[in-house]
């Protein structure tokens, strides 16, 4: 059963995120992190190939809507991804959307990763940047439950200090801490939608490693 307060306290804090960016007037590649955010949301509510995602990851192309300039490209996404993501709770509510299970605060490792891996059989661009963004996800999520599950306060911290945290407090050990700095950037890629800055090689050994920590720790 899905879990609808989980995925609306998601789908509320990348809005909140959106409408500071739009009130700064700052928009540059910023708003890429709530896109990879909310294309993460379409995936678990709808699944993964769903006509739905499909649909907005085409829209989230320059020019896609007669784009002429990058700033007008960068507002547009901001209301696309809104607009996607009320249909999507709409939809939620409704009952017309798939019925994967959502769990651990509103964050769901192992349905991330199944998604990433039928992403990333499908061998498509669009569905190798869904699988990036759903990796990077986990991993971030995956660190952060591993401290907070032993008492270490993570949720405010960025990834490279939770992996810090983490090592101070002998939850990461031996080469594990390196190999999570090692992933840094690829999450910051993958949430700026630096896409040309990762590759399958690197989504998927990120993705061996997530599991590796699931199994190590469960």
């Amino acid at each position: 059963m899905i879990d609808k307060k989980a995925i609306l306290d998601r789908v509320t804090k990348i809005k909140d995120e959106l409408r500071q960016k739009t009130a700064s007037g700052v928009m540059k590649k910023n708003v890429h992190g709530s896109l990879q955010s909310g294309i993460s949301v379409l995936a678990l509510i709808y699944g993964n190939p769903s006509p739905q995602l499909q649909r907005f990851l085409e829209r989230t192309k320059f020019g896609a809507s007669k784009d002429i300039r990058e700033d007008q490209y960068q507002y547009r996404l901001v209301s696309d991804i809104e607009q996607v993501l009320d249909s999507a709770v709409g939809d939620l509510d409704a009952g017309l959307t798939s019925s994967i299970s959502v769990r651990a605060k509103g964050e769901v490792l192992g349905d991330f990763i199944s998604l990433a891996r039928e992403a990333l059989a499908q061998q498509t661009p669009e569905s190798e940047k869904v699988a990036t963004a759903l990796i990077a996800a986990a991993l971030e999520e995956t660190l952060k439950q591993l401290g907070d599950s032993r008492g270490v306060e993570v949720y405010n911290r960025d990834m490279r200090g939770v992996i810090q945290k983490l090592k101070d407090a002998g939850i990461l050990t031996g080469a594990q801490p390196a190999i999570a700095i090692g992933y840094a950037k690829f999450r910051d890629a993958a949430f700026h939608g630096q896409f040309d800055q990762t590759s399958r090689g690197i989504t998927e050994s990120a993705l061996a490693f997530v599991e590796g920590l699931l199994r190590d720790f469960s």
